[in-house]
């Protein structure tokens, strides 16, 4: 069994434990980067894919290509390349605030584009930053394929596995189910299990 898919299973104890909290905000606050393959980066591996990366260190390059890398072994070269090609991430050290005064850890304002961010001038290094790289990674996929409308008529019940699924951390309730899909992306690769128990329709 691969480790991508060995990471779909956690032990009794650790699920026990997660019933007891509360719902996460996010995927990428209790996602487990132990669930991603690894690789040695190099301009190779992200050239072969046609991705574009700007501005990372060699921590962010690890990130990045072991979640490339997780979606080649998931499916194969051919296909993770459809999935990917034409990809730029730019890595900055801060991307401004909102204006409702939160932090603006990542966007893609710009199309085929993600921006990420290390820091926020008011709170300092973003925390999570992986998880976000890996649900804004949703989003591009989703867009390049259009799969926000096959998902939301393909996937009848919504998935509430984590609250910004359905709203913001400022409670403001989101227009569509692409924030869903995103969530539900970064769920597949990171907390597999949780998925599957829990929104078996969209794990499907």
């Amino acid at each position: 069994m691969s480790k991508t898919f060995g990471c779909l299973f956690i032990t009794l104890l650790t699920l026990i434990s997660l019933r007891s909290e509360a719902k996460p905000h996010m995927v990428a606050e209790v996602g487990r980067l132990s669930c991603l393959e690894k690789t040695t980066p190099s301009s190779k591996f992200f050239s072969d894919l046609s991705i574009t990366l700007s501005n990372a260190n060699k921590t962010e390059q690890s990130f990045i290509a072991d979640t490339f890398e997780t979606i080649i072994r998931m499916t194969n070269q051919q296909q993770a390349e459809r999935l990917l090609s034409g990809l730029k991430i730019k890595i900055q050290n801060t991307l401004g605030d909102r204006s409702s005064g939160g932090c603006l850890p990542a966007h893609q304002l710009v199309r085929n584009e993600i921006h990420l961010a290390r820091k926020c001038e008011k709170i300092g290094e973003i925390p999570f930053r992986e998880g976000i790289f890996i649900h804004e990674l949703g989003h591009f996929i989703a867009n390049k394929l259009n799969l926000y409308n096959k998902y939301q008529n393909e996937v009848l019940k919504r998935c509430k596995l984590t609250n910004y699924m359905s709203k913001s951390r400022a409670g403001k309730k989101h227009k569509n189910r692409n924030e869903e899909f995103a969530e539900i992306f970064a769920a597949y690769l990171l907390y597999g299990k949780e998925l599957k128990s829990k929104c078996k329709h969209s794990y499907k």
